[in-house]
């Protein structure tokens, strides 16, 4: 039973899945909301990582992630531990970097995603 939609996310009482377009296999169990990585600024949220360093996904498909990230972390704060809200900061530093990091190596404006996705992409896979 879905509980809520942001974007292409839905969150329901057993993960976070990618529903758009590309179709993208991508899925986050709930358990396994909490995993974390080693990354360049130390321990983060392995998932809010991973998917900004996917061209696949626009800027506007992470922020939206964010939002069902944090929605699902709310709705299962008492089946889960959460490691902490420092953590949650340190995340999205480093995600911003990340995207930051695409747009300078694209050239591409992040903020709103243009309805002519294949030309966006077309450019993240030239380089």
């Amino acid at each position: 039973m879905e509980l809520a939609k942001f974007g292409n996310w839905t969150v329901d009482v057993f993960k976070i899945e990618w529903v758009g377009n590309p179709q993208i296999q991508f899925t986050i169990t709930i358990p396994n909301i909490i995993n974390t990585g080693a990354h360049k600024s130390g321990i983060l949220y392995q998932w809010l990582i991973e998917v900004a360093g996917d061209n696949r996904f626009s800027p506007e498909d992470i922020y939206s992630l964010n939002t069902a990230f944090f929605y699902a972390l709310d709705i299962f704060r008492h089946e889960i531990e959460i490691p902490g809200y420092a953590l949650l900061a340190e995340t999205l530093k480093e995600q911003q970097q990340i995207l930051d990091e695409r747009k300078n190596a694209c050239g591409m404006p992040l903020g709103k995603f243009t309805d002519d996705r294949s030309k966006w992409f077309g450019k993240l896979y030239k380089h």
